[in-house]
C-alpha cells in the first residue's frame, strides 16, 4: 500500500492543486509595505469588535436559560430531528421516539407552504397618488428575480422552505439580500483530439459571466455575530458581521483579483502567538475562528453607522480602510435582515423556537418516555423476571419455548409476584393519549396534519377548519409574514439599484438613420388581465422616448392576435425612475394560492350562493363570472366563452320587454328551451322570476 506522502500535498485528505504554485508574500511583506503604524489602530480596534462579539456568543445568558448560544443551537437540533436520539446507556434500555416534534414541524411547514407569501410594491408619487402600473412592474420583475434567484435551478422557492425551518427550528434565522455575479471557467476544443496525451494543447479557456442578478442565502446562525447581543433591532446594531469557511481554490475565483489577494495563507496561523507577543490583523498572525488547512476565512464586516463595508480572508484586509457600506449595499443599509420566532424580550437580539417551546418539548420528551416505558413493560409481559432458588447458575434460554432443560429442579425459577406481567393497562394509553391532545391543542391537530375524517367537505367546512387553525398558527403566520416583508424590502431596493443598469448596446435603425441603444432586462409574466382572464404581462425599459397609450395598444393588439390571449405592456425609463421621488410600500397578505383546489372548491359554493340570490330578483354579472372562472382555472377568458354578447335565454335573464324583469331557475329556463322541467334539477319551479319585476 502506498504511504501518503508527508511533505504536505495531502492536508485533511483534501489534495493540494499541483498546479497552484503561487508565491505567497510573508505577513512582513503586509506588515511593512502595506498597513501603516496609524492603520495598527484601527486594526485593533476592528479587532476587538470582531473579538467581542463571539465572546458574546460563548457567554452565557439568563434568556438562554444560563446556556450559551452555541448549546441552545445544538439542543433545538437535536429536538427538531428525530434521528439525534442518545444512545443506550444500558443493555435493556430502549432508543425510541414518536416524532411528535418533527412531525408537527413538517405539518406546521407544509400548511405554511400552502399560503401566498409574494410581496406586492406598491408605488406612490410625492402628491402621494398610487401608480398602478409602476407597482404592477416591480411586482413582475421581483417574481422574475425570485424564479432565477442566485442562479439556482429551484430558484427561491427552495430558499423559502429552509428560511422558514430555520426560524421555526431555531428561533431566529438570518437572511442576506445581495447583487450575484457568477463565472464560469468555459474551455473550447480548437482542433480536433486524436488520442494524444503530452503533446495535446488544443483548447483555449476563458471566464464567462454565467448568471447577474439578486440572490437570497440562508445564513448559518453560528455564523452571525452582532455588535450588540441586548439590541433587538438589527437596524440598531452598532456592527455587525458573517463568518465563512471556504476552500481556499473556490475563494480565489471570487477574491482572487484583489490587490491583497497575495498575502492570504489557507489554513490557521504558522506561528503561534504567546502572552508576549499576541496574534494581531496587523502582522497576519490572526484567526477568529478554528480552520481546516485547505480552508480561509471569510468575514464581511458591515458597520451601518459608519458608513463601513470591509472583507477581511485569513486576517488579511482586501478593501480600503473605511471602505463605504453605501457603494456596496444600497442605502448604506445592512444586507441582512432577521426574524425572530417569539420574542424572549426587546433587550435580546434572539427568539426562542418553536421546537424548544415548554408546551412542545417536555411534552413530547413525556410521550418519548412513556413509549419506552411501554415496551419495556411489553418485553416484560412476555418474559417476566424469575427468581432463581436453586443456588446454581441458570441459563436464561431455558426459558425459550419448546426448551427441555436438565440437572435442576422444576421449581428452581419463581416469576415474580404482582400484577408486572399484564402489560400495559388501558389507563395508561389513556394517559399517553390525554399528552398527545395537550400537544395538538397548542401546535396543530390531526385534521389540519391532512389526518381528517373521510367524505367530501364543503368550502363552508373548508374556510371553517382553516379559520381555527389559523387562530392557533397566528403566531407562525405573522412572523413568516413579516420575514418575507422584510426580503421583500431589500429585494426592492437591490432590484432599483442594479437591475435598470444597461446589459449591451446594439445599433437601431430609424428611417434611414442609425442610432446605438441601450439594451435593459426585460421580464414576461403570466397574470391575470382585468376582464380578460390569464394573459401575459411584459415590462420593457428603453431609454428612448416612451410610446404613447395609443401605440402601445396597438403593439399589444398585435400580440393578442398572433398569440390567441390578452397581452399587456408596460414601457418604463430608467432614467426618470431614478431620479423620481417616489414612495414604496410592501405589503404582503398571508392567502391561499389561488391555484390551490381550495379555490375552486370556494367558487362553486359561490355559484350555488349565486343560484340561491337569483330566486329572490338578483341578477348575476356575467362577465364578471366568467372572469372570475378564467382566473381561478388559470385559462385565458377567451379560450372558453364567447366575445359576442349572450342572449338573455342563454344567461337566465328574462327581457324587460317580456314583462319579467326578473331571472329564471334552471327548470324555467329548461322550459323556456323545450326541456323537461327536471332536466337540469336543482330549484324547484316555485320560486317564480317575477319577484324582482
Amino acid at each position: 500500500m502506498p504511504q501518503i506522502p508527508t511533505d504536505g500535498k495531502f492536508q485533511n485528505d483534501i489534495p493540494q492543486n499541483p498546479l497552484d504554485d503561487e508565491k505567497k508574500k510573508s505577513p512582513q511583506d503586509l506588515q511593512t509595505k502595506v498597513y501603516t503604524e496609524e492603520d495598527k489602530v484601527y486594526l485593533s480596534f476592528l479587532q476587538e469588535r470582531l473579538e467581542n462579539s463571539k465572546r458574546m456568543k460563548d457567554q452565557t445568558h439568563p434568556e438562554f436559560n444560563g446556556k450559551t448560544y452555541y448549546q441552545v443551537y445544538e439542543d433545538n437540533e437535536k429536538i427538531a430531528n428525530t434521528h439525534h436520539l442518545d444512545p443506550k446507556k444500558n443493555p435493556d434500555d430502549v432508543v425510541v421516539s414518536a416524532g411528535t416534534i418533527e412531525s408537527k414541524l413538517d405539518a406546521l411547514l407544509s400548511n405554511i407552504n400552502n399560503l401566498n407569501l409574494e410581496v406586492e410594491v406598491l408605488a406612490f408619487d410625492k402628491n402621494n397618488n398610487k401608480i398602478n402600473d409602476l407597482g404592477n412592474a416591480l411586482n413582475d420583475i421581483i417574481h422574475d428575480t425570485e424564479i432565477r434567484d442566485g442562479g439556482d435551478g429551484a430558484g427561491d422557492e427552495e430558499k423559502k422552505i429552509a428560511r422558514q425551518r430555520e426560524l421555526l427550528k431555531q428561533g431566529t434565522v438570518f437572511v442576506q439580500e445581495e447583487w450575484v455575479k457568477k463565472f464560469e471557467t468555459k474551455k473550447k476544443l480548437t482542433e480536433k483530439y486524436n488520442g494524444q496525451f503530452k503533446d495535446f494543447k488544443g483548447w483555449t479557456s476563458k471566464l464567462e459571466k454565467v448568471f447577474e442578478g439578486p440572490s437570497r442565502t440562508l445564513l448559518h446562525g453560528p455564523n452571525v455575530f452582532l455588535g450588540d447581543i441586548t439590541e433587538f433591532d438589527m437596524e440598531n446594531q452598532p456592527y455587525m458581521f458573517v463568518v465563512i469557511h471556504q476552500d481556499y481554490d473556490i475563494a480565489k475565483r471570487k477574491y482572487g483579483k484583489f490587490e491583497n489577494w497575495q498575502y492570504v495563507h489557507k489554513g490557521k496561523v504558522t506561528s503561534e502567538g504567546t502572552s508576549e507577543t499576541p496574534k494581531t490583523i496587523f502582522d497576519n498572525k490572526w484567526r477568529l475562528t478554528e480552520l481546516k488547512k485547505n480552508q480561509v476565512e471569510i468575514i464581511l464586516y458591515q458597520d451601518q453607522p459608519g458608513d463601513e463595508f470591509q472583507i477581511l480572508i485569513n486576517g488579511v484586509l482586501l478593501l480600503p480602510i473605511g471602505f463605504p457600506l453605501s457603494a456596496v449595499v444600497p442605502g448604506g443599509q445592512y444586507n441582512v435582515t432577521k426574524q425572530v420566532y417569539r420574542l424572549i424580550n426587546n433587550k435580546f437580539a434572539y427568539g426562542s423556537s418553536f421546537v424548544s417551546s415548554g408546551s412542545i418539548k417536555e411534552l413530547s420528551a413525556l410521550i418519548d418516555e412513556m413509549l419506552k416505558l411501554f415496551v419495556l413493560k411489553t418485553r416484560k409481559s412476555f418474559t417476566p423476571a424469575y427468581v432463581n432458588t436453586s443456588g446454581r447458575v441458570i441459563d436464561r434460554k431455558v426459558l425459550s419455548p419448546g426448551r427441555i432443560s436438565m440437572g435442576f429442579d422444576a421449581g428452581s425459577l419463581t416469576p415474580i409476584a404482582g400484577n408486572e406481567v399484564q402489560g400495559v393497562t388501558a389507563g395508561e394509553v389513556s394517559v399517553l393519549k390525554e399528552m398527545q391532545d395537550l400537544i395538538n391543542k397548542s401546535t396543530v391537530s390531526d385534521n389540519f396534519q391532512g389526518q381528517q375524517s373521510s367524505g367530501r367537505q364543503t368550502a363552508t367546512e373548508v374556510v371553517e377548519t382553516q379559520r381555527q387553525a389559523k387562530l392557533t398558527l397566528g403566531l407562525t403566520i405573522v412572523v413568516c409574514t413579516l420575514l418575507e416583508k422584510k426580503l421583500g424590502f431589500l429585494r426592492l431596493y437591490n432590484v432599483l439599484a442594479n437591475w435598470f443598469e444597461p446589459t449591451d448596446e446594439r445599433v437601431q435603425k430609424i428611417g434611414e438613420a442609425r442610432e446605438l441603444v441601450k439594451v435593459f432586462r426585460r421580464t414576461t409574466r403570466d397574470v391575470a388581465i382585468d376582464g380578460e382572464g390569464e394573459g401575459e404581462r411584459s415590462v420593457i425599459p428603453q431609454d428612448s422616448e416612451l410610446p404613447t397609450p395609443e401605440v402601445v395598444r396597438g403593439l399589444e393588439r398585435d400580440e393578442e392576435e398572433k398569440k390567441g390571449f390578452p397581452v399587456r405592456k408596460i414601457f418604463l425609463s430608467p432614467k426618470i425612475l431614478k431620479t423620481a421621488k417616489l414612495t414604496w410600500y410592501v405589503v404582503v397578505n398571508a392567502s391561499e394560492k389561488e391555484s390551490s383546489p381550495f379555490f375552486k372548491l370556494l367558487f362553486r359554493e359561490q355559484l350555488t350562493d349565486i343560484i340561491t340570490m337569483m330566486q329572490f330578483g338578483s341578477k348575476p354579472n356575467i362577465g364578471g363570472l366568467e372572469e372570475e372562472f378564467a382566473r381561478v382555472w388559470k385559462t385565458p377568458r377567451s379560450k372558453i366563452f364567447e366575445k359576442s354578447q349572450i342572449s338573455p335565454d342563454m344567461a337566465g335573464v328574462s327581457s324587460a320587454e317580456e314583462g319579467g324583469g326578473g331571472i329564471r331557475t334552471p327548470q324555467q329556463q329548461s322550459q323556456a328551451q323545450g326541456r323537461p322541467d327536471n332536466a337540469g334539477g336543482g330549484l324547484p319551479a316555485a320560486a317564480g322570476a317575477g319577484l324582482g319585476g
